[in-house]
Order: C-alpha cells, then structure tokens, then sequence
C-alpha cells in the first residue's frame, strides 16, 4: 500500500451499492486478503498466526509482497537461504490451508537496480538501508525475469498468480524511479511474462498492480505494446467521491483505458480498503465504518463482470499510531486484536456461517 492519501469511498454510497448488485451473481472467484509475512519483523509463529486468520476468515487466497531484494542480495543467482526458506514456509503454510498466494515480486537489489552510483555506492556498507536503491528498475530486465521464472517453477500451481511489481505508476516516484517510467514498465513486464511462463505455463503473470489514477501513464504503457504480455490487469481501485451505482469509479477508470486499448484481459483488485485512524488524522474512516464499507464493498462487486479477485488491504495493522494512516489498514491491530472488519470480512467471504461462528479468530 503507498504512502498516499485515500481515496475514500464515501458510506453513504457504499449502501446504495449493496442494493445495486444483482440477485445470485458470484462475485470474484479468488477473495482474501493482504499479509506482510515475509518482512524482517514478521516472526514464524506471526506467520502461522496471520495464515489462520486468514483462513478462518474464509479467504481462498493471500496476497504477500516478495522482495527480491532479499531474495538475490549476493548477486545473480545467489539466492539467500533464510530468504528463501521463509518464503517456502509461507507458500507450504498458505498451501496446506487451502489458500492461494499472489505473490508481488518487487524492490531491486544494488547488484541489479539501475540507481546512479552516487546512491549505490558500490553496494558497499548497508545498502539496503538506501531505500531509493531499490525503486529503480534492474539495469537488465533479464535479471528480474531469472527471479520471476525462479518463483513460478518453485511453487508452480501453489500461486494464484505472479505480479510483476507494486504500484509503478504511483506519482511521487514511491515504488518506481526510470527517466522514462512506462517504458521501462514495459520492457521488464515483457521479460518477465515469457520467463514466468516458461517457469510454469499455468501461473498467470499479472500487469500493474495500478495505482488508481494517471491516465497518460498507462495509455503509454499500451503505446509500448504490452498488449499480449500478460493474463491479466492488476488494480488497486481505492474510489475518489460518489462512484455511481452498481460501479466503483476506480474501476470505470481502468475499464475505460481497457477499451480505448482494446484490452479484454480480467481485472484483479489486488488493493482495496479502508484505514480506521483517528477520525481529522487523513482518509481515516474509523471501526465500524470499516466494517460497513467491507460488507458493501463486496456485494457491489458481485455485481462487476470480468473481475477474477478482491483482496482487502490488509490483514494486520502495521503499527500502533492511531494518527497514522498507513498503520491502521489492518483488520486485528497489531497485537492480533480483532476490529469489526474481521467480521464483516467473515460474513462477506463465508456468507451467514459467520454468524454462528466464535466472535474470535483461532489463535
């Protein structure tokens, strides 16, 4: 999620939406949820925590951010060990809970980024501390694609699907730094499609994720043919004002440049949510506002065609200020406690079960 001001979708339209989906329609077939596992600070038994609660929430998929940073810290091909082992007791841990993972490759290591030498300094001391080392693109696409082919034929058919970064297009330059932004966008997600698919043809590779906005920024990545490299649009469809019934206006604006580049390819909600901050603190919607806004959030999307998942952002608050929008996304708090949003997510995802179900996630 970036370091950005939501955009809000206003509760009083996400209750007209819930009486704007149609009668019986199946809404996205993979639903579920944003972890943070992987990052440094996670421990094993967060991990399982998280994973259950996920599950328990009847998510059939978790999205979770890999860094190839850590993943080939020591150069091309030198993969780290406790990287790559916390990345299999994920997969294996998701895996054996019936859940999917869309992994979200990002974040280049000094060896490959394109940065100038002035920040990469040689890759020497803690680079990794240099966080603009690793917005800048690999200098070789090939390098990225080696990793993104090294994901799918490790884990094969335990992936719901491969996306090939974070938010590029994301103004402020906060995941994505190139003197010709789309452009590099383009090259990397070319490489790494026939890499990926060479890895395991039925893992889908996935364009975006899109932060919702800049129109010129996308119809430039069609203009760099990317039509055809890739199954499909990833999306983080966070909505501005009154989005019209039946519809989020967020996913009117990328259907809109989908048609205009004759692109049919299904969309992916890989972002959606809403922070419970302190209400005057930013885009902040408080507790049970959160929870309404989920509940509705996906009754209205029962009533979108070609849309293949919904995740929420995210499963667990990332910090404790309650002034910090970035911090409050979860649905438990960051001691596991659980918000009303758990629930509304349960009832949305497991349908009238959830009320009989405990009022407390498994532990």
């Amino acid at each position: 999620m970036a370091l950005r001001p939501l955009l809000l979708l206003l509760l009083t339209c996400a209750i007209g939406l819930l009486a704007a989906a149609p009668a019986g329609a199946a809404g996205p077939e993979l639903r579920g949820v944003q972890l943070h596992s992987l990052w440094w600070e996670s421990s094993n038994a967060d991990m399982e925590r998280e994973l259950d609660l996920a599950r328990d929430a009847g998510a059939n998929v978790v999205r979770v951010d890999v860094s190839w940073s850590s993943l080939e810290t020591g150069g091309r091909g030198r993969f780290s060990p406790w990287y790559v082992k916390k990345l299999d007791r994920f997969i294996e841990g998701a895996h054996r809970r019936g859940l999917k993972v869309l992994t979200t490759l990002l974040a280049s290591p000094c060896w490959a980024s394109s940065a100038p030498q002035s920040l990469r300094q040689g890759c020497s001391d803690d680079w990794w501390n240099r966080t603009e080392i690793h917005m800048y693109p690999p200098d070789e696409p090939r390098h990225y694609a080696d990793a993104a082919r090294w994901m799918t034929s490790r884990y094969g058919r335990k992936l719901a699907a491969l996306e090939i970064w974070n938010e590029p297009n994301l103004e402020g330059d906060r995941f994505w730094i190139a003197p010709d932004e789309p452009r590099a966008y383009a090259e990397l997600l070319k490489a790494s499609y026939a890499a990926a698919k060479a890895g395991h043809p039925a893992v889908p590779v996935l364009a975006g994720a899109l932060a919702y906005g800049n129109d010129a920024w996308v119809r430039a990545l069609y203009a760099e043919g990317i039509k055809g490299h890739y199954d499909g649009l990833s999306l983080h469809p966070y909505n501005v004002g009154r989005p019209r019934a039946g519809a989020w206006s967020g996913i009117e604006w990328a259907r809109r440049l989908q048609r205009q580049a004759g692109d049919r390819a299904p969309l992916w909600l890989t972002e959606f949510g809403w922070s419970t901050c302190r209400p005057g603190s930013g885009w902040c919607v408080g507790r049970g506002n959160q929870a309404r806004m989920i509940g509705a959030g996906f009754t209205a999307l029962k009533a979108e065609a070609n849309v293949k998942a919904a995740i929420i952002y995210n499963l667990r608050d990332k910090g404790t200020s309650a002034d910090s929008m970035e911090d409050n996304f979860g649905l438990v708090s960051r001691d596991f406690r659980p918000k009303a949003g758990y629930f509304a997510l349960r009832r949305a995802l497991r349908g009238g079960r959830a009320a009989k179900q405990s009022r407390r996630p498994s532990r």
